[in-house]
């Protein structure tokens, strides 16, 4: 999918690797706001994470995963919840990044927003974020209920 088409996503793309750890960035919009940060995180997180998405929602559980330090210099994390027993689900979204200006030593941008998914769009991201984590290369991506073709 062109991303200036999108209308709501989440993108994690690797942009650095070394032994221990790998760069993220992350890509969020959902229609009106959109935000991108660099945190660091590591195989071990990530996978565990994707490995709970499986089948996910059970039992309307919540899900979460953050990576970076909150109020520090890059955060990000990802809240997926049950919205309603039709099975679409919400993902919060926060986006955090200091930036460095003349004015005054740091910045802080902060951005939080919501996305509405389908299950199968968990599905599809649970795959592509398992094979992130284990290659170390590509993009996962979350697409949003309103990038659907009937829409």
């Amino acid at each position: 999918m062109n991303k200036d088409c999108l209308k709501s996503f989440l993108e994690l793309q690797i942009v650095w690797k070394d032994e221990d750890m790998f760069e993220l960035k992350v890509t969020a919009s959902n229609g009106r706001y959109f935000g991108t940060t660099e945190v660091y995180d590591t195989t071990e997180s990530l996978f565990s994470f994707a490995q709970t998405l499986i089948g996910f929602p059970k039992d309307n559980n919540k899900l979460f995963h953050d990576a970076g330090n909150k109020n520090g210099y890059a955060y990000f994390s990802m809240n997926f919840y049950c919205i309603d027993n039709a099975g679409h689900i919400g993902v919060e979204i926060n986006l955090e990044d200091t930036v460095a200006t003349e004015f005054r030593h740091q910045e802080k941008n902060k951005l939080k927003l919501e996305i509405i998914v389908e299950p199968n769009a968990i599905d599809n991201f649970q795959r592509e974020l398992s094979q992130l984590a284990t290659t170390q290369k590509g993009t996962a991506n979350l697409y949003g209920r309103d990038n659907r073709l009937d829409n």
